[in-house]
């Protein structure tokens, strides 16, 4: 896109633009001061949409050296760096700057507030470049770095920036294993039960509606036979029945497998493996079901089959127990030692290694410490539609980066006639301009944002209650919902909004504390005033500066949350539909950068 540099009179840095209009005299006067700045780092940049803002054009990007204007400023967004491992439906684990650099849509797991892991689409992305960095460490012996602010999954479903994480607290976990057939099988949170990969993709809406065939069951079929290959194109739905056919099919054009050779190893693995304890668990479970389903179909020939059976079998039990041989085989399987597949301890019992799973692995990761590390690197995340979360391989779920907008599946012949009904429902459930809930929402209720209230600013903390109501609400000014359409005549849902009243009181509170730290006159504008790097004043402005930062964040995730609710409940039958594109991201921010080898805030 083509830029300039402006020639604006009394200017002492260079100003390059972007903007396709000419500007008026007040813009090039807030240019002008804002190139005067002791703190202004080499230049100003203006993006397109550039326009009068207080005390710097909204729209401008200005780095300062060891300094921040509260004036200009809004917040940033959280990542880990480049080495960090993502768990894909692939079966295989990639780092986050592999996946940006290939540039190309990936299926990761996902987790519910409930605690149901899902699957979901993601795109990777570098965010910053030099970041400060943390280093989180969880009881299971995994390290993760990132970002002070990035936000991790709580067991019960919140989430908690990396900085704030203690020690003890519990993860929402992601517990995976391979069983005796090579599927992956996937811990779902909310029941601690295992649930194949596979039907978490189905499940979770990326192989289209499960079909149901007449008198059988449905499966999925690996095309590529691996079976820990759960990405979408790899997967179809078959009967039982057709998919049994399939593989026969397969067997029949094979002569390897047709030589008596590969028969009598065939027999032989059987056999080898019915002698363990998995093996024989898996045969028993299999001929029960066969035996069940015999006594559906021949039910005579089954009774008379099995005339005198009870007798006979409680007769042996009675003496095998009673035996030498009996009681031998009872304590050696009641003393029996397995060894637990996630940490190598060896348990006693059948028994036991239920309780140990439960207790032990059945519930989350925990924290360990979370400390400031000195060095700093480029640092990556991944976009999330939908669930704005994933996983990582260290087996913990953590927030995703994202703006509020969302592509629909729908074309824009759905919205005919049907747009002010959609408003209506749209203001009833979501309160504009000035108004508020009238009481604080299920959703503001439950945000842990509120436990660190009290160390906002001292000026603020009479606004915590309006705030509570506030947060799930649009405001007014240039804040805007919209239902749109793009190029391609796609319907997209957006929102524009920040942190509200609360937001803006902060900002106010620390606009005056930086102009009480000057002298006015010496600055070219007053709303120009800022905080210098390593001050008390300066900690305490970047500490709130985050809180408003989450908290605009989920004042647009509940809005969004509510829109899509009205709009399912008039368009799709009230069943939520997968976002092809979800984004949430702030408009305004400050994040220190490397440029020109130096450290600047821009």
């Amino acid at each position: 896109m083509p830029h300039n540099k402006l020639n604006i009179s009394g200017a002492k840095a260079d100003i390059i633009s972007w903007v396709g209009h000419a500007l008026s005299t007040d813009e090039h006067n807030m240019l002008r001061n804002v190139s005067r700045l002791p703190c202004l780092y080499k230049h100003v940049a203006l993006m397109p949409d550039a326009h009068l803002g207080i005390g710097s054009m909204v729209g401008s990007v200005i780095a300062t050296k060891d300094a921040v204007i509260p004036a200009t400023v809004g917040v940033d967004i959280g990542c880990f760096t480049g080495n960090t491992l993502v768990p894909t439906l692939d079966g295989k684990s990639y780092s986050l700057r592999e996946l940006a650099e290939n540039d190309k849509e990936i299926f990761v797991y996902a987790c519910t507030e409930s605690g149901k892991v899902v699957a979901a689409k993601a795109v990777a992305k570098k965010t910053r470049t030099i970041a400060e960095l943390v280093k989180v460490v969880l009881d299971n012996g995994t390290e993760i770095r990132c970002t002070p602010d990035h936000k991790f999954m709580l067991r019960d479903g919140s989430f908690v920036e990396a900085e704030n994480l203690k020690t003890g607290e519990s993860l929402m976990p992601l517990y995976r294993e391979i069983d005796k057939d090579g599927y992956v099988l996937v811990q779902q949170n909310y029941s601690g039960r295992m649930q194949r990969a596979h039907w978490i993709v189905a499940r979770s809406g990326l192989l289209g509606d499960v079909p149901r065939f007449e008198n059988d069951k449905t499966v999925i079929h690996h095309k590529n036979f691996g079976e820990a290959d759960n990405r979408p194109e790899n997967l179809e739905f078959m009967s039982a029945s057709a998919h049994s056919v399939y593989h026969r099919n397969l067997v029949d054009r094979n002569e390897h497998w047709q030589s008596p050779e590969f028969e009598q190893k065939r027999v032989a693995a059987l056999f080898a493996k019915a002698q363990t304890a998995e093996g024989h668990s898996y045969f028993a479970e299999r001929g029960t079901k066969n035996i069940l389903k015999y006594m559906v179909e021949n039910p005579e020939h089954f009774k008379t089959s099995v005339a005198g059976n009870g007798k006979r079998g409680k007769q042996f039990l009675v003496s095998y127990n009673q035996s030498e041989k009996g009681r031998a085989k009872s304590k050696e399987i009641a003393n029996r030692l397995y060894n637990y597949e996630t940490c190598g301890e060896q348990v006693k019992s059948g028994i036991g290694l239920h309780n140990h799973r439960r207790s032990l692995h059945g519930y989350n990761h925990k924290v360990v410490s979370v400390k400031a590390i000195a060095e700093r690197e480029d640092v990556y995340c991944l976009t999330v539609p939908e669930y704005h979360n994933f996983a990582l391989e260290a087996g913990v779920f953590v927030h995703n980066c994202g703006m509020m907008a969302v592509k629909t599946p729908f074309k824009s012949s759905i919205l005919e006639g049907r747009l002010k009904d959609l408003r209506h429902q749209i203001e009833r459930t979501i309160p504009v301009g000035f108004n508020e809930h009238k009481d604080a929402v299920d959703e503001s209720l439950a945000w842990e944002g509120w436990k660190s209230f009290g160390d906002l600013h001292k000026g603020v903390q009479h606004r915590k209650a309006k705030a509570m109501k506030q947060l799930g609400t649009l405001g007014g000014g240039n804040h805007f919902l919209e239902v749109c359409l793009d190029t391609e005549d796609n319907v997209w849902l957006m929102l524009h909004s920040g942190s509200r009243n609360i937001g803006n009181e902060i900002a106010s509170r620390h606009i005056e504390t930086a102009k009480s730290l000057h002298k006015l006159n010496e600055l070219p504008d007053p709303n120009l005033a800022y905080f210098i790097q390593g001050t008390e004043e300066f900690k305490n402005y970047w500490r709130d500066l985050e809180w408003a930062q989450a908290f605009a964040f989920k004042n647009r995730e509940i809005m969004m949350k509510r829109l899509l609710k009205q709009f399912n409940r008039m368009f799709n039958d009230g069943e939520d539909f997968v976002p092809e594109i979800s984004v949430n991201c702030h408009h305004n921010y400050v994040s220190p950068e490397i440029h020109f080898g130096e450290e600047v805030y821009v």
